[in-house]
């Protein structure tokens, strides 16, 4: 009897410490994991020509972990931020790859986004559409960004929408659909809440990875691009 207990406990001691091995190597692994996805994203060269076609056409050169982002965000956005009118024709939008272009409020910085313009320069006319499923992570007024949700994706992934003008009926901690109405397009952000007028109607669309703790960015011009046949259609007219 007295055997089997000394037997029993050497097991117990092993399979403990087996677990404990186990358990650091998945936590090294699973850092490393980050780190490694960290250095490749933080690349200029892969965060500028994000979702390009030659990135898309190159993609077994890029690293695994690189791959995975880049698949995750192919499977996440369905639609095109902002719908086409079925009423106005003249309300049309169109953007360039402003990546990292100059800004120079409350300091220098790079953009990290795309802006899309309005062609009616008139808030609180265009709809501004979730380009994936997830949940609402963020929601209300920064400074430089005005009235903004942030939706996190299913894969993890940040898809920021600024500068509205106004919500749709939303909450923190909502989940949201692909094509559901998050607000109206407008002109806000640049100062204390409620402040307007600073510039053009336009929406800013930024995407985010937040591996490891860290937020880094990568353009959305390419991801934009391939949704423009993905437009819903809306009845709105100014």
């Amino acid at each position: 009897m007295q055997y089997q207990k000394i037997k029993n406990l050497i097991i117990s001691i092993f399979l403990i410490a087996l677990f404990t091995v186990l358990g650091a190597n998945h936590i090294r692994e699973t850092g490393r994991s980050h780190e490694l996805l960290q250095k490749t994203i933080d690349d200029p060269e892969f965060r500028r020509d994000f979702f390009s076609d030659s990135m898309l056409q190159n993609r077994e050169s890029l690293s695994e972990e690189c791959k995975t982002f880049l698949t995750n965000v192919e499977k996440d956005v369905i639609y095109h931020p902002i719908p086409e009118s079925i009423v106005d024709k003249s309300l049309k939008t169109s953007y360039v790859d402003g990546w990292m272009a100059e800004r120079k409020y409350n300091g220098v910085s790079g953009h990290e986004g795309t802006d899309i313009m309005a062609s009616v320069d008139k808030r609180g006319v265009y709809p501004v559409l979730s380009m994936t499923d997830g949940v609402i992570t963020n929601l209300g007024w920064l400074e430089k960004g005005g009235y903004r949700v942030g939706i996190t994706s299913n894969s993890g992934i940040y898809y920021y929408y600024a500068h509205l003008d106004s919500y749709a009926n939303l909450e923190k901690g909502q989940k949201v659909k692909a094509g559901e109405l998050l607000g109206l397009m407008g002109d806000s952000g640049y100062g204390p809440e409620g402040t307007r007028g600073q510039f053009a109607v336009h929406l800013h669309v930024g995407i985010y990875s937040f591996e490891g703790g860290r937020e880094l960015s990568v353009n959305p011009y390419y991801v934009l691009l391939s949704l423009e046949e993905r437009k819903l259609e809306y009845e709105f007219s100014q």
